[in-house]
């Protein structure tokens, strides 16, 4: 469990991330992802968080991955390839269909209209007079390309303004908002056989259901049950550890604990 609460700490909605989580060599596979970063060097690992931690105090556990020790770099692999099955897999198809999607279209403004084209046509862009590239980027930042190109990576999980590495020193990138259908589907992942003879069908789908946060209220809704059926639900689960519940205003809101996500996934050990 602390190792999937390792991520949400490293990777906040706002601010930047490492970027070992994003490795910049060119893999196929979320296997070849986890082994680029089982192959970071504690040097990296270690500045990347220093970035990241710059305005608040890292936990123990962050420092023992800055450190580079074996047990906490396994576990955050492990980590990923948890969080993949069970929130990224089941949309892949989806995210490699808005990519190519945009690859073409690129490809064809390429071809039409020139770099310029290109560039005035990606999202978050403010201006490009042949030298210099302004966008709308979260921070003050200037990457000063010195000859090296600039790779282009349309994201299916990039959302308003576009993204750069935090090491300036690495390949420089830009990754931007893909256009496309970026709405989750609204069955989500499927639900898993496994699943369904350990806790039954209804709180089974309960669980899939908090993948995501939902209030009582909505969750009431996805499922079809009255406002207490579903409190009931969430609150055996939550009973359980795969479910915590908070109040947000006058509205309680439920999500999966990292336990719950590892076990909709298949590996409740050692998650």
């Amino acid at each position: 469990m602390e190792s999937l609460r390792l991520l949400q700490t490293m990777v906040r909605a706002t601010g930047g991330f490492p970027d070992f989580l994003t490795p910049f060599q060119r893999v196929s596979s979320i296997a070849e992802g986890c082994d680029a970063f089982l192959a970071t060097s504690p040097d990296r690992l270690s500045s990347d968080l220093a970035v990241t931690f710059a305005d608040r105090t890292p936990s123990s556990w962050v420092k023992g991955l800055a450190r580079g020790e074996r047990e906490h770099v396994h576990a955050t692999a492990g980590a990923i390839t948890t969080m993949y099955d069970a929130l990224i897999g089941p949309y892949w198809p989806q995210v490699t269909e808005v990519f190519t999607h945009e690859w073409s279209r690129q490809t064809r403004n390429l071809a039409e209209q020139g770099v310029g084209g290109v560039l005035g046509s990606l999202p978050g862009v403010l201006s490009w007079d042949g030298r210099v590239l302004r966008t709308s980027y979260p921070v003050e930042k200037t990457v000063h390309l010195a000859g090296r190109g600039l790779v282009l990576l349309p994201s299916h999980f990039c959302w308003g303004s576009p993204v750069t590495w935090i090491d300036p020193g690495l390949p420089p990138v830009l990754v931007y908002q893909a256009p496309g259908d970026r709405a989750v589907r609204p069955d989500g992942p499927k639900l898993p056989a496994h699943l369904v003879p350990l806790l039954g069908r209804t709180r089974a789908e309960c669980l899939r259901l908090l993948l995501v946060p939902l209030s009582t209220t909505e969750l009431a809704e996805r499922l079809g049950v009255s406002l207490g059926a579903a409190s009931k639900q969430a609150g055996v689960l939550s009973t359980s550890g795969l479910v915590t519940s908070a109040r947000r205003g006058k509205s309680v809101v439920h999500q999966a604990t990292s336990l719950g996500v590892a076990l909709f996934a298949g590996r409740p050990s050692g998650y």
